[in-house]
């Protein structure tokens, strides 16, 4: 397990990157405050994925695919795709002191 946060960290609707096991991964607090992690990296072309908080989506800044926070599903891509894959989750721990850990 890697620590990669406290709660506190985090106010609701913000996101933080954080590296693990060598990748790079992204840490939201959603505005419900239920706290999720993802691979940055797009399933389709490995383009950086971004936390929009404005639509509450996270964005796959090379080809403008959209995410569901809640789940990494995904919510739109472009019609040039056969289909795309969901955002890879990243299995998060909170311990006693509200320590936010990688599994």
């Amino acid at each position: 397990m890697e620590k990669i946060a406290n709660v506190k960290n985090l106010k609701r609707g913000e996101s933080m990157n954080f590296h693990y096991q060598g990748k790079e991964g992204i840490l939201v607090k959603t505005k419900k405050g239920k706290l999720v992690a993802y691979s940055m990296v797009c399933p389709h072309k490995g383009g950086n994925i971004v936390w929009d908080a404005d639509i509450n989506k996270l964005l796959c800044e090379c080809h403008l695919s959209i995410f569901n926070v809640d789940d990494g599903a995904v919510y739109k891509y472009s019609s040039i795709f056969e289909r795309m894959d969901d955002l890879t989750p990243i299995k998060l721990k909170i311990d006693d002191k509200k320590d936010i850990y990688t599994v």
